[in-house]
């Protein structure tokens, strides 16, 4: 069993995972049709902080959309991406430790899928808040770590929902992950004294064929690529830290094998989907 605080994605972040990452950043594009939700002033020219910002594509892009902001990219790993506007800096940090990095309060602080990274969401919140200048946005964007079939299909027909559920469910609980974590952001930053908190709650299906809106269907066909990558990393981590009660490595990897087979061959079937989440919050005037 692992120590709790482990990551249950790879680390460090090799060419598969990094295309994943990229991947999603491509999604959470589509959902947003743009980078981010708060609602920013324009031209922006201020300081902005990327809360575990991976490969640093989302990182980059920003800075390269406003040429006049500073963006700072922190995550546990240092990113090497092959270039960067002058404009963008990294620093090495865990967002549940010290801030070090904050040595000046910010005016937007982002973060994308951090339901993974974060143990303590009230302590993280405060931070956020206690770290942005007055009038400042916080932005979070996350998934909600439930998956659906809408035809009601269950484990014996779905290895997709035994994998999920087996693997990913019990991984992440293993390291202290609170799978329903991202459904209480709201309150958690009313708590925390953010104003004008708003809430977007998305439905991300697994293929196109059920998908409603356009988006939907972009994104669905994307998943379809997302997915096998993200049960492969998952399981390997699982194995690696011994997050596998009552299934060996050879068990565990036959699973995933055939969790990927039926993400390919049955989505559209099954219907699968998963919710995705913005929330954004203000720093008080």
């Amino acid at each position: 069993m692992s120590e709790p605080g482990n990551y249950i994605l790879p680390k460090p972040v090799g060419e598969a995972e990094t295309g994943r990452l990229d991947l999603q950043h491509r999604m959470w594009l589509i959902q947003h049709h743009g980078l981010y939700s708060a609602p920013l002033s324009k031209p922006f020219n201020q300081r902005v902080v990327d809360i575990g910002c991976g490969t640093s594509v989302w990182t980059i892009a920003f800075a390269t959309e406003h040429p006049d902001s500073h963006v700072l990219g922190v995550d546990i790993t240092l990113p090497q991406p092959k270039s960067a506007s002058p404009n963008c800096s990294f620093a090495v940090a865990d967002a549940e430790g010290d801030w070090l990095f904050a040595t000046e309060p910010f005016d937007l602080i982002y973060g994308r899928m951090l339901v993974n990274s974060i143990r303590d969401w009230p302590r993280f919140m405060e931070r956020c808040l206690r770290h942005l200048k007055p009038g400042g946005w916080l932005d979070l964007n996350d998934v909600a770590h439930r998956f659906f079939a809408e035809d009601g299909c269950g484990e014996a027909e779905s290895p997709m929902l035994r994998w999920w559920r087996v693997i990913f469910q019990e991984s992440s609980r293993s390291n202290g992950i609170d799978l329903d974590g991202t459904y209480g952001h709201a309150q958690r930053m009313r708590d925390a004294g953010f104003t004008d908190v708003r809430e977007r709650v998305f439905k991300w299906p697994v293929g196109a064929a059920r998908a409603g809106t356009p988006e939907e269907k972009a994104i669905g066909d994307l998943q379809c690529q997302n997915l096998p990558v993200l049960i492969g990393g998952v399981t390997a981590t699982a194995i690696q830290h011994g997050d596998l009660p009552g299934m060996n490595a050879q068990q565990a990897l036959a699973l995933a094998e055939e969790a990927k087979r039926d993400v390919a061959e049955n989505a559209d079937k099954h219907g699968y989907y998963m919710h995705f989440v913005t929330y954004v919050g203000q720093a008080p005037r």
